[in-house]
């Protein structure tokens, strides 16, 4: 097999498994509703990036996350599969992120759309 096709197939074995991944998150209510938290605690974060927001302890505001994404992530990945290399952590932690940014998108949409409905009038 050559290097290209190598490549193809693990990156096809990384997608499916990333599927796989974030089905799992969905399954555990609790689970994913803490992963849209820090998505949307991260979105926060990022609209306020000019401004580095610190506590009276001195931390960040990410610093102060608990758990943070990178926890979560090992925590379900350990569930499902035992331990995994520190960079396969880090593509589960973004397809969970990405995955959880979709939802909250869709949502954000979905309200919208209901919120411009509900301004019509029937009469």
């Amino acid at each position: 097999m050559s290097w290209a096709k190598s490549n193809t197939f693990r990156k096809s074995i990384f997608q499916i498994l990333g599927v796989l991944i974030v089905s799992a998150a969905k399954a555990d209510a609790g689970f994913w509703l803490i992963l849209k938290e820090r998505e949307m605690e991260r979105r926060t974060l990022a609209v306020n990036a000019l401004t580095t927001v610190r506590s009276e302890v001195g931390s960040t505001a990410v610093e102060r996350l608990t758990p943070s994404i990178a926890v979560l992530a090992e925590e379900l990945v350990s569930r499902m599969f035992g331990t995994c290399s520190t960079g396969t952590l880090a593509n589960i932690q973004e397809a969970l992120l990405q995955a959880a940014g979709a939802e909250l998108r869709d949502a954000q949409l979905q309200n919208a759309g209901d919120r411009s409905s509900s301004d019509v009038d029937d009469g």
